[in-house]
């Protein structure tokens, strides 16, 4: 029975999630691209600006280097809505992006992927309304566009901002709605058609239209003519291009004499699969993208004539936008506000027997390998080929099954030795058991030395079966023997046993008791080591075969149990765990542990299944398969893969302000960089590119002068740096990208960066600072004596000004509590009176009195009794006036930020308190909502202050002669300003000082 096994292919090594906490701040993606570069460039709306605002979406584009995030504004579209977009490529460096409007027609911009300049594709902006569709595609390496009118098919080229028509052709008959199908192109020529006529075109290489297509042009296999109504695809085998059309399930020939498409029998097998195939462009490896369910399925695979062959398939819940990066490998996975990006890498794993326990293996040739498994029968299996084949074993021409084998062995004479839990059978080229040769045994342990066949039984007592001699005893004494498992240096037996550890040679046996000993578990020879034992939590320790001790050799940071050991070829050690396999360098001692996503299919390694062949290559069992590997190539690194910088960040003194680059041709051209003594700091990131995983990667970096040979520093898992206050030098910036291995990827970074010398430290400023200070000293000297003269004359100057202060607070306290007396004594004066009219006369004094007395309070409150912040000190003259009037007046003010002096502040504060005082007692009788409007502002080098109320005007009340009215001239005197006073529909008081 033959059976695939698994080809050195692609696998699923990990899946990186991004998102706006990572830098990925675009939420809904319009479309995404890889440049030249291996830059990953994303179009779409901003997150920061549409997450609160609907129908406002900022459409930005970002650049992912594979870890890092850096956004680029496109340019003004000058308010037009954008409501797509996407990418196509040009030549090496360049990107075009193609704007679709809510409104307008579309747009073009031309990307310049090194400089990251964006311009506008002016000739296609002004393009003629007639030309309706357009579609971009690729020949060799120019960049053509598809156009079509009602009329007529065009045919264009671009070279960067230049739009350059190169051919056209009239259709049969005009046409509505030319759409265009996707063009189907070779490196010869194109063809095209529209998506619902029947009307298409052959292009040659230059873009040339050579004829329209016809019926004619199509010939089934019946010899009947046809015009397809679908292209599907278009796929190339051995130098010759094959097309599937319509519904027909065999392949289209091309034939390059006639220009004619013939159908070809018997090509029909994986039709209905090749018709939905996107293939790269050597034809030899594609993709299919179906919906199923709630998920979106992506399979990748690779082609041997007209066989597909899967060799990947990933499922992503609900329908993304994606990209890829190495067609079919790398895939780059846009939905909402996450970026998901898989990585794809060559599996230097082969994985054999998948689904079941293997136990020993040992090489018949080559590529061949006898492997047997515990209870599932033994297989031949074929590295070379793939294959594994089960192997039937006849005695006396009937087959029987040999499981629970611990060890086979190849004889001299072709002959294979091999065993089960009750027999030793002696098997012959054809796998037939040769009966007098095999034998009945007690154990399943083995082991061979010389000529002589050692067995074990679990439960105890070791058995020893000479080939020569053909027969089978016990080892006296080795009952309480229960063998865990056997090795051997060629002269000596050793085993790891329930009693410790167990050594025989010529006739002779002892065990030799050790701490834990019940925790021992595999044991192995290897050359340059000598005998090594593991435990059951991940120890491995070397036996000291003299001294007859065990000394630590080995700790695994998971404490998973070892179950076997063995060398390679530059004697490092390979180890089968039950977390996967794991490398410990012979010089270095570097370990390295090698998972799932390094190609290891089951991770539970099993005993007795370690093997190193001829060529060095290494075989380990589990108990779900048998792992294959060339030891050398595991580890290597890749060396299609680069660390590059993606950005540095300074302050540039030439544009004065603090700049990142990230424009390949900056980083590309700049190997130096300076500082400026004031802006001593800088950042830098990089990123890998090639076919690794960058999360995959660690770094680590030094920087180095003339004086410092400093180490490494520590890795780290994170790819920014920052360095700041730099002392002034020039120094070396040095950065490694190390693999999982440990290993260098790539060349070393180096950046040098100049640190200028602050100013102040440099010869020529310390002698002018020298000689400053020696003028400040002898300066300070004179002031000295002549502040000593004048020392006495301050101390009394300051007394003076401290009893002036003094005596003015206790003047201004006396003045205000003379206000209070004067209006108390007048109160008592209303009360007594029975004159009406002189009552209100003393209750309008009264009133005034009180008004002085509020302002005057206000004015002398602030700290500062030089001026006065006027805007608190008419709201506190209002909070004075409600307090006053039982009227519920409606205060709207305007008032700037001004200040006035005491003796400007004092006049307008008794004009504003007199023309409220006259709002509230005449003008709002019968309005039922009285306001008063107050501004004041500084215009220029005056004053402007309005008051505004809109009661009712009485003359009587307001005339000149009023006492109110002449307090309020004599209040505009003392300001000497211009007044103005407006009686119509209320009041209004304009002053100007």
């Amino acid at each position: 029975m033959m059976l695939w096994s698994q080809r050195e292919n692609t696998i699923l090594s990990g899946k990186n999630t991004f998102s706006s906490r990572d830098g990925y701040v675009i939420f809904n993606p319009y479309y995404s691209i890889y440049d030249t570069n291996d830059w990953l460039w994303i179009l779409g709306e901003n997150k920061l600006s549409s997450e609160y605002v609907f129908g406002e979406k900022e459409v930005i584009i970002q650049r992912f280097d594979g870890a890092n995030f850096f956004t680029l504004k496109i340019p003004n579209t000058f308010n037009k809505k954008i409501k797509e977009g996407h990418f196509f490529r040009h030549k090496e460096f360049g990107l075009y992006l193609k704007l679709y409007y809510t409104s307008e027609r579309a747009e073009l911009f031309y990307i310049n992927t090194e400089t990251l300049a964006i311009n506008l594709v002016e000739e296609y902006a002004s393009l003629n309304e007639k030309y309706i569709i357009s579609k971009e595609y690729y020949v060799n390496d120019k960049t053509r566009l598809l156009l079509t009118s009602q009329d007529k098919f065009y045919s264009a080229e671009l070279e960067e901002l230049n739009l350059k028509f190169i051919d056209s052709i009239s259709f049969e008959t005009p046409i509505v709605k030319p759409f265009l199908e996707e063009p189907r192109t070779t490196d010869k020529f194109s063809i095209v058609k529209l998506l619902f006529e029947n009307e298409g075109f052959f292009l040659d290489e230059n873009g040339r239209i050579t004829k329209k297509i016809s019926q004619k042009d199509f010939i089934n296999k019946e010899g009947i003519s046809f015009f397809p109504k679908k292209i599907h695809n278009v796929f190339k085998n051995k130098d010759v291009f094959y097309y599937y059309l319509d519904d027909y399930k065999n392949a289209f020939k091309f034939e390059e004499e006639d220009k004619k498409f013939i159908e070809i029998p018997n090509t029909n097998s994986n039709s209905e699969l090749i018709k939905l195939l996107d293939f790269n462009k050597d034809y030899n490896e594609a993709y299919l993208e179906y919906i199923a369910g709630n998920y979106e399925v992506f399979k990748f695979y690779s082609f041997n004539n007209f066989e597909p062959e899967l060799i990947n398939e990933v499922k992503i819940k609900n329908f993304s936008k994606k990209s890829f990066k190495d067609f079919g490998k790398d895939l780059v996975v846009l939905s909402g506000n996450t970026l998901e990006s898989y990585f794809f890498k060559e599996s230097k794993i082969k994985t054999f027997l998948k689904e079941k326990s293997v136990r020993t293996i040992k090489q018949l040739t080559d590529s061949k390998y006898i492997v047997a498994t515990d209870n599932e029968g033994v297989y031949i299996v074929d590295i070379k080929n793939n294959t594994e084949k089960k192997i039937q074993f006849l005695l006396d021409n009937k087959e029987i099954t040999i499981n629970f084998s611990r060890d086979i062995y190849l004889e001299k004479d072709n002959t294979i030795i091999i065993n089960d839990s009750n027999n030793l059978y002696t098997l012959d080229a054809n796998y037939n058991v040769i009966k007098d040769r095999s034998t009945r045994i007690n154990g399943e342990e083995i082991i061979k030395l010389n000529d002589t066949i050692f067995t074990a039984n679990q439960n105890g007592g070791i058995f020893k079966y000479s080939i020569t001699g053909r027969t089978y005893t016990k080892i006296e004494n080795s009952e309480v023997v229960k063998v865990k498992e056997f090795a051997t240096n060629g002269e000596k037996i050793f085993a790891t046993t329930t009693e410790g550890i167990f050594e025989y040679e010529n006739g002779t046996f002892k065990t030799y008791k050790f701490e834990n000993e019940n925790d021992l578990l595999s044991i192995t020879f290897e050359e340059g080591y000598g005998v090594l034992v593991s435990t059951n939590f991940g120890t491995i320790f070397k036996y000291d075969t003299v001294n007859k001790k065990l000394n630590l050799f080995y700790e695994d940071e998971l404490k998973g149990s070892i179950v076997g050991m063995i060398a390679d070829n530059n004697k490092n050690l390979w180890l089968n765990t039950y977390t996967g396999v794991v490398s410990i360098n012979y010089a270095s001692k570097k370990v390295v542990r090698f998972t799932q996503k390094d190609g290891v299919y089951e991770l539970e390694g099993n005993r007795y299944s370690s093997y190193k062949d001829s060529k060095g290559n290494v075989l380990m069992g589990s108990y779900k398969g048998l792992s294959f590997f060339n030891p050398e190539v595991l580890v290597e690194s890749n060396l299609e893969a680069q660390p590059e910088f993606t950005s540095i960040s300074f302050f540039d003194a030439e544009e004065n302000r603090w700049k990142i680059n990230t424009s390949p041709k900056f980083l590309k051209n700049t190997k130096e960089i300076v500082l400026p003594s004031e802006y001593q700091r800088f950042s830098a990131t990089m990123s890998v590119f090639g076919k690794i995983n960058p999360k995959d990667v660690r770094y680590r970096y030094r920087l180095l002068d003339n004086k410092n040979k400093s180490e490494w520093f520590t890795k780290f898992s994170g790819n920014e740096i920052l360095f700041a206050n730099l002392k002034a030098g020039e120094y070396i910036l040095q950065i490694e990208a190390l693999n999982g291995a440990r290993k260098k990827i790539g060349k070393t970074l180096e950046l040098r960066v100049i640190s200028k010398k602050v100013f102040y430290k440099a010869w020529w400023f310390l002698g002018l600072l020298s000689i400053l200070l020696a003028s400040i000293v002898l300066y300070l000297f004179y002031q000295y004596k002549e502040r000593q003269n004048l020392y006495a004359k301050n101390e009394i100057a300051l007394n003076e000004a401290k009893i002036k202060t003094a005596m003015m607070l206790e003047i201004h306290h006396r003045i205000k509590n003379n206000l209070q007396i004067i209006s108390g004594l007048l109160g008592l004066q209303i009360i007594r009176s029975n004159n009406e009219e002189l009552k209100a006369k003393l209750q309008d004094s009264q009133n005034r009195i009180e008004s002085i007395a509020g302002i005057h309070n206000v004015l002398y409150s602030f700290n500062n009794q030089d001026v006065v912040f006027l805007k608190e000190n008419i709201e506190n003259i209002i909070i004075h006036y409600k307090t006053l009037f039982p009227l519920n007046v409606k205060y709207r003010l305007n008032i700037d930020n001004s200040t006035l002096n005491m003796d400007k502040a004092t006049p307008l504060s008794l004009l504003l308190n007199e023309l409220i005082n006259n709002s509230n007692k005449h003008a709002f009788a019968n309005v039922d909502c009285p306001e008063i409007t107050i501004k004041f502002m500084k215009k220029d080098e005056k004053y402007l202050f309005e008051y505004f109320d809109n009661g009712n005007f009485i003359e009587k009340e307001r005339s000149t002669k009023s006492m109110g009215m002449k307090i309020i001239g004599m209040m505009k005197t003392q300001l000497k300003g211009d007044m103005n006073i407006e009686n119509a529909n209320g009041f209004k008081l304009t002053l100007h000082f």
